[in-house]
């Protein structure tokens, strides 16, 4: 059984159909890599995995349950979190209470706690900042603050939309580091990131998305030497 199965689904914004027809597998542990141009769907498709973009026709589940129409909330209660594109994070809220957001479908506060100090574990420099206000911290520590938020909430997936986007190569590769190694926690990640070359680098499998479409798939070295994916996205 797949951990989140996504079958033949279809959303958009008013008469604009952003997907069109899009079936992907993810399995438990496994990092899944999506791959497209601008406009081709990447984040309508986490955003209607997570409940916040209505789907029109067919279905996702996740461990075999149905969870097409369920609200973003009682998503994240089931284990799917979701670090947007653009971080997201509550400006005029402190480090920690950012923090304390993530975990508000936890009801034991001291296991709260416990996650804030391993997720700041992963990036330290959370813990030198907690007292610090969100919208105050540089792009690169809002970007760790949004990912540590949504481990917080102990999510079973994680929905990752452009981690690097704007980010300092030195920053970049934390994040990359952060994020290779939730899988060994046993962490599913779905990963959509412009930056093809590296999450076809850490990616077990790969989707390319075209006009709301899934044109290509294959494990993530597949893909990568693949001449139509080279040309179209490593700049080769």
């Amino acid at each position: 059984m797949h951990l989140l199965e996504v079958d033949g689904i279809e959303a958009g914004y008013g008469p604009i159909r952003a997907l069109d027809g899009v079936s992907l597998t993810v399995d438990e542990g496994e990092l899944v890599a999506i791959i497209g141009a601008n406009g081709a769907g990447k984040t309508t498709l986490l955003m209607t995995i997570s409940g916040v973009v209505p789907t029109r026709r067919g279905e996702v589940r996740l461990a075999d349950r149905r969870i097409t129409g369920l609200e973003p909330h009682e998503i994240v209660r089931l284990g799917i979190g979701h670090a947007p594109e653009g971080r997201r994070i509550f400006p005029r809220l402190t480090v920690r209470e950012n923090l304390e957001l993530g975990g508000f479908v936890q009801e034991d506060r001291q296991r709260v706690n416990r996650d804030i100090d391993e997720a700041c574990g992963l990036f330290p420099v959370l813990a030198q900042r907690m007292g610090q206000l969100g919208g105050t911290l540089s792009g690169g520590e809002q970007q760790m603050l949004a990912l540590a938020r949504a481990l917080v909430g102990r999510p079973r997936l994680l929905l990752l939309d452009e981690p690097s986007l704007g980010l300092a190569p030195l920053i970049v590769a934390r994040i990359f580091e952060v994020i290779a190694g939730l899988t060994a926690r046993g962490i599913a990640v779905v990963l959509v990131e412009q930056n093809a070359r590296a999450a076809l680098k850490l990616a077990a499998r790969g989707y390319v998305l075209e006009t709301g479409r899934i044109t290509l798939t294959g494990s993530g070295p597949d893909l990568a030497a693949d001449p139509r994916v080279r040309d179209a996205y490593l700049g080769e």
